[in-house]
C-alpha cells in the first residue's frame, strides 16, 4: 500500500481584522495651537455662530470642521467655523445619524476672512 502524500495549502488565511477607512487628515488641533486658532477663527467669524447667527462668546463656543475630518475635511481655516453649542450638538448628532457631511451645515459658507473687521473682546 502506497503512502498518502500531503498537499501543500494553497489558500492564505484571510486577515480579519476591521479596516478603518482612512478619508482625510486625522490628526486634531490641540494645545496651545489650537487655542490660538480658536481665537482666530472667533475673530474672523466676528463672534457669532456661523449657523443661527447668534452671538457667542469665545469660552461658550465651538471650534468646529464645517466638513469633519472622517468626511474628507481637513484642519485649514477654510474648513474651521466658529459654532454655539446648540448648533454644534445638532450638526454632530445629524452626522452621527446619517454617516455622512450635514447637509444643513453644507448650506452655509465659512465667512471670509476680513482683516478690517477689528478683534472681538475676549
Amino acid at each position: 500500500m502506497s503512502k498518502l502524500t500531503t498537499l501543500k495549502p494553497r489558500l492564505k488565511a484571510i486577515d480579519t481584522r476591521r479596516i478603518k477607512p482612512v478619508y482625510g487628515e486625522q490628526r486634531r488641533i490641540s494645545g496651545s495651537a489650537r487655542v490660538g486658532l480658536k481665537r482666530r477663527i472667533y475673530a474672523r467669524d466676528g463672534g457669532h455662530c456661523c449657523m443661527c447667527g447668534r452671538v457667542v462668546d469665545l469660552t461658550d463656543s465651538e471650534l468646529d470642521h464645517r466638513i469633519a475630518l472622517q468626511f474628507g475635511g481637513d484642519n485649514s481655516e477654510r474648513n474651521l467655523w466658529t459654532l454655539c453649542t446648540e448648533c454644534h450638538a445638532g450638526k454632530s448628532a445629524r452626522e452621527v445619524a446619517t454617516g455622512q457631511p450635514d447637509e444643513l451645515a453644507l448650506k452655509h459658507e465659512v465667512p471670509e476672512d476680513n482683516q478690517t473687521s477689528g478683534f472681538v473682546g475676549l
